[in-house]
């Protein structure tokens, strides 16, 4: 009898113990925790940084805009198999599917496969086409482990942006080669998606530059009609792509980057659209200061098109662009450029 006292006794003083001990861990987590809950969010959001909506680097939380930031761990947990599908998950954009191969995305409403007045740019090289004022979706298919961020702006902003920007602005960023070291590679299929395959390989070129290639392919089956037939909108993809970032000091960097691809889309009128093109960019930067930076870029792109009987495009683009941003006194944050 007296065993069992001593032992019940030892079975509560171990439980006592357990619970101060576990009330003591509990107290401190709760101490560390901010005394408003929201406030946690609200500060992961204060120093998120964006550089579309004055083209300079500045919190979100500071930018005269409305403005999202579409993460590429988001875009990657999304299980989004294009850019288009990505921008589905912005608040205040459209983004509609009409076929296999087809997107009309916009802000504002009014949106069509024609959709305008919405300038989209990719690592600062425009994707306006000037056959209708938009963006032929199909043909931005880079790998999409390489985006860092995709910054939304719903609103006009064509004094930073130009004539395009009525609407909003779509800015994808991809990642420093630095950040993409190492062998990725992807493959899957299914009864829509037939195949997808791609492959990422990224390396040190010498001591100051890192560099990445990449190369992606895929098969769209035809989407069905309502009785069942073919829409006969299959499509297919290759594209391929290259990024060089080099470090030359505290103040100079430099990037060299380009893509080219090649695919097949099947159309209701027209039989099959054969599309082509690349494109390569060199950007330079240089920080003068801690509030003052020049930034020069120059990029050429071709783009080739054709419909059978129906329309063709063959262009080339050639831009050149400077930016400076400066201080002027104690209040004036100047960016001016050509």
């Amino acid at each position: 009898m007296q065993g069992q006292i001593r032992a019940a006794g030892l079975f509560l003083a171990f439980t006592a113990g357990q619970c101060l001990i576990s009330q003591t861990a509990l107290a401190q987590q709760l101490a560390q925790l901010p005394s408003d809950l929201t406030q946690l969010s609200l500060e992961s959001l204060m120093e998120i940084e964006v550089t579309t909506v004055s083209k300079k680097e500045e919190r979100l939380f500071e930018a005269a805009a409305a403005t999202y930031v579409l993460t590429g761990e988001q875009i990657r947990r999304s299980g989004a198999r294009n850019l288009a599908e990505a921008l589905r998950l912005v608040p205040g954009l459209n983004v509609a599917r009409v076929d296999a191969h087809t997107w009309a995305v916009t802000a504002r409403g009014f949106n069509s496969t024609l959709a305008d007045k919405l300038e989209v740019v990719m690592d600062g090289r425009s994707l306006y086409t000037p056959l209708f004022s938009g963006v032929f979706w199909e043909v931005q298919q880079t790998f999409l482990d390489d985006i860092d961020r995709i910054e939304v702006v719903r609103g006009p902003g064509g004094t930073l942006w130009g004539a395009n920007a009525v609407n909003g602005v779509v800015n994808i960023i991809t990642k420093d080669a630095a950040q993409t070291q190492g062998v990725v590679a992807v493959a899957g299929g299914g009864n829509e998606n037939t195949h997808f395959e791609g492959a990422r390989y990224g390396g040190r070129l010498g001591d100051k530059g890192h560099y990445r290639v990449y190369a992606r392919a895929f098969q769209f089956d035809d989407s069905k009609r309502v009785n069942g037939g073919d829409a006969d909108d299959d499509w297919s993809m290759l594209q391929g792509g290259f990024r060089t970032d080099f470090e030359f000091s505290a103040t100079d960097r430099m990037t060299v980057q380009g893509d080219i691809y090649d695919g097949s889309l099947d159309q209701q009128i027209g039989g099959d659209e054969q599309v082509a093109g690349g494109n390569i960019m060199a950007r330079w930067n240089r920080s003068l200061s801690e509030d003052s930076d020049i930034q020069v870029q120059a990029y050429y792109e071709r783009t080739e098109r054709d419909v059978p009987n129906v329309f063709a495009e063959d262009r080339d683009t050639y831009d050149i662009s400077m930016r400076h941003r400066l201080y002027l006194g104690a209040r004036n944050d100047v960016v001016w450029g050509a």
